[in-house]
């Protein structure tokens, strides 16, 4: 979930008291406070990255990262000179950040950001910048420049957003389309549409950015020996092609996956390396009447929306199941059954599988020393499989389901 992973901000401060930021740390520039946010953008930035995973609010992307503020902009916005620009970025680099996030950009470049960006990289930081939004194919800084990240704005039906900026440099897309994030709990605040609102939504490829930048804290959290031209590439290479096939101007490489972009830097699947221990061979020695049974699974971040059963096909009965698992946890169970034909079915009441918005879950079963089922969790209200001794004359009858 992010832990270990310093992602720096650079943007109009954060309020430092919000319920919903756990781990902050940042650096004043001058006479402004990092820890206060009287224009909201940095607050709302900061909780797409990394809000708390607790009972309220919102979840960020990497819930467990550390968010380093460096604010540029006073509480009257305003702009900020490239030559600020760059020297927050460093500022950034010098503070152990793995990750900056700017959701800010100008249409004018400047060689020396150009060189600073550059030496960030060669240092392995990933710096990540809105693509701008102006609708149309101009270039904006520093999201242009070689090295940095570039990312488009899409909304929920994966559409361009109409401001989101298009060109050659636009690396991925992410949501920005009205998204939820926090706001500052006190003070002024001149996006929020109401004083002492917690939590708002906004617009932008402000908002797309730190989906992105939330993004590769959790792979570097999960990967942390991984280079930052590894991270980035994984996340290239497994985006989802929403334009014309391959890279394009107006969507890049596509919208980030970052289950897929885990497998990737993974080299597989990544069920046997999230639970405590590998799926292996079943090793339980059972009677000549029964077989051995073993599933494995791995909990995401809503963890009572899923229950399994497995269901005896010869008379709908059920043989075995669970639910009520805590979130994130991993479970195992090793039985012996009779030998007969199975329907194990795992199901999510909410529609949306055990990955990989909320969470990375996943599920296998072996069944007399074979795999029957291996799965990262990828699916909608059901996964269902059939095995066992099944006759292929017997009318099997489906395994019935509670949820449509």
């Amino acid at each position: 979930k992010g832990q270990g992973v310093k992602v720096c901000v650079v943007d109009t401060g954060i309020d430092r008291t919000h319920e919903d930021f756990v781990n902050l740390d940042g650096t004043d520039v001058g006479t402004l406070d990092w820890g206060t946010d009287g224009v909201g953008h940095g607050t709302h930035c900061s909780g797409t990255i990394a809000a708390a995973d607790n009972d309220f609010g919102v979840v960020g992307v990497a819930p467990e990262a550390e968010i380093f503020t460096i604010k540029v902009f006073g509480d009257n916005g305003g702009f900020a000179y490239s030559s600020g620009i760059l020297a927050a970025a460093k500022e950034c680099g010098d503070n152990g950040a793995d990750i900056i996030s700017m959701s800010l950009g100008g249409p004018l470049p400047n060689p020396f950001e150009l060189l600073g960006f550059r030496t960030l990289l060669r240092n392995d930081v990933i710096t990540v910048a809105a693509a701008g939004n102006f609708g149309n194919g101009l270039w904006s800084f520093p999201a242009s420049y070689p090295g940095v990240i570039s990312v488009g704005a899409i909304d929920k039906n994966k559409n361009l957003a109409p401001f989101s900026q298009y060109n050659r440099q636009v690396d991925l897309t992410a949501p920005g389309v009205n998204v939820t994030s926090t706001f500052p709990m006190a003070g002024s605040c001149s996006i929020c549409e109401t004083r002492g609102y917690k939590y708002g939504d906004i617009s932008g490829t402000s908002m797309a950015c730190p989906h992105v930048a939330g993004a590769l804290a959790l792979l570097k959290s999960f990967k942390p020996d991984a280079t930052g031209r590894e991270l980035v590439e994984a996340l290239e290479e497994t985006a989802e092609d929403l334009g014309t096939s391959g890279r394009d101007n107006r969507f890049g490489h596509g919208l980030i996956q970052t289950y897929a972009a885990a497998q990737y830097l993974n080299g597989g699947s990544l069920l046997d390396t999230i639970m405590e221990e590998p799926l292996s061979v079943n090793t339980r020695s059972c009677s000549g009447s029964d077989m051995p049974f073993q599933l494995k699974m791995l909990t995401d971040d809503y963890a009572l929306e899923t229950s399994w059963e497995l269901r005896r096909i010869s008379d709908g009965g059920i043989q075995l199941s669970g639910a009520g698992y805590d979130n994130n946890d991993s479970v195992s169970v090793d039985r012996c059954i009779p030998r007969d034909c199975y329907t194990l079915t795992v199901f999510d009441t909410e529609g949306d599988g055990m990955c990989c918005g909320y969470g990375i879950g996943g599920y296998s079963a072996t069944v007399d020393g074979t795999v029957v089922m291996n799965k990262g969790g990828d699916f909608q209200n059901e996964d269902v499989t059939t095995f066992g001794v099944c006759s292929k004359s017997r009318d099997a009858k489906p395994a019935p389901s509670e949820y449509n």
